[in-house]
């Protein structure tokens, strides 16, 4: 069932190869779940690749000169290999406040028009930020306790977007009925119903394809989006954290480090955006700051005495 869910099977796929109805396989992947102390598919598949990775033995490495060990002295860790020995959320660590929604240049934005935000929009960003900060640490189940407590009834009139990541959730933690009704009310045609974008319903029917259906038709559709140009920013950032997630369940760590390159670039990308319209939320330089007046007379007192 590990090597099935690493090759991206879902759970009515899994059924099929090994004969069970679909029913009986979503009780026997609870059941390995616990088993193996994880709360999801993601956590299955990364526990499963660590596994094989530290029973995996290592080949005999020949002498070499000094020249030769210092020609080949291994660069230091890059984002892609701290997002996959820890996480997105770890790996991008400030530069994650970058992207996403109701980031740093969304903050500049609303200082530079001389406003400031009302407690609606912030409360409506805080919620936005705790979305997508789960979406990059991978913590799927966040979203379902949110699905749980009705909380994604509230999003499809309040916030669409955010219903969208959601459901990005949904599915990347294998809540695949769960994703279904939301995305079958997010994409209500009917008069009145909030709607989402079409990149938005594109992002949700590729990620699902990448997941259950057409996996390398649906990851390619994925791709496409995660690599549109100036057009919606935020869907495109979720495409690439997703991609990331899709890369690594199926155990294609290259790819997976490489989309988590990507967004550092994305966001490195960003902060120059801010630095054009004079804002440097990141400072290159800084220096400790002095005591104060009252803090240098109290040293000098507690000395004395």
């Amino acid at each position: 069932m590990l090597e099935l869910l690493s090759q991206g099977a879902s759970a009515k796929a899994m059924a099929r190869k090994l004969g069970y109805s679909e029913g009986t396989m979503r009780v026997y992947l609870h059941n390995l779940y616990r088993k193996i102390g994880v709360r999801n598919k993601t956590e299955a598949v990364i526990w499963h690749m660590n596994r094989a990775r530290a029973h995996t033995p290592s080949a005999p490495v020949a002498p070499q000169t000094t020249a030769a060990r210092e020609a080949t002295l291994p660069a230091g860790p890059s984002v892609g290999d701290m997002a996959l020995a820890e996480d997105l959320y770890t790996a991008l660590g400030a530069m994650g406040s970058f992207l996403g929604p109701y980031g740093h240049v969304w903050e500049a934005a609303v200082r530079l028009k001389g406003g400031q935000a009302d407690e609606k929009a912030l409360a409506r960003r805080m919620q936005s930020r705790l979305l997508w900060r789960a979406l990059l640490k991978g913590d799927f189940a966040y979203g379902k306790a949110l699905y749980d407590e009705g909380i994604g009834e509230r999003l499809l009139v309040d916030s669409p977007s955010d219903a969208v990541l959601l459901g990005s959730l949904l599915l990347l933690g294998g809540y695949s009925s769960c994703a279904s009704r939301l995305a079958a009310q997010l994409t209500d045609k009917r008069k009145g119903t909030p709607r989402i974008t079409a990149r938005e319903a594109a992002l949700l029917r590729s990620l699902r394809e990448a997941i259950e259906g057409a996996a390398e038709a649906g990851v390619a559709t994925l791709h496409e989006v995660a690599a549109e140009g100036a057009r919606a920013p935020l869907v495109r950032q979720a495409a690439m954290a997703s991609l990331f997630h899709v890369y690594r369940m199926r155990r294609d760590l290259e790819r997976a480090g490489s989309a988590a390159a990507a967004m550092w670039s994305e966001a490195e990308a960003a902060r120059r955006q801010l630095e054009a319209m004079g804002v440097r939320p990141l400072p290159r330089e800084a220096a400790l700051p002095r005591p104060s007046r009252e803090s240098a007379v109290r040293e000098k007192v507690a000395v004395a005495r």
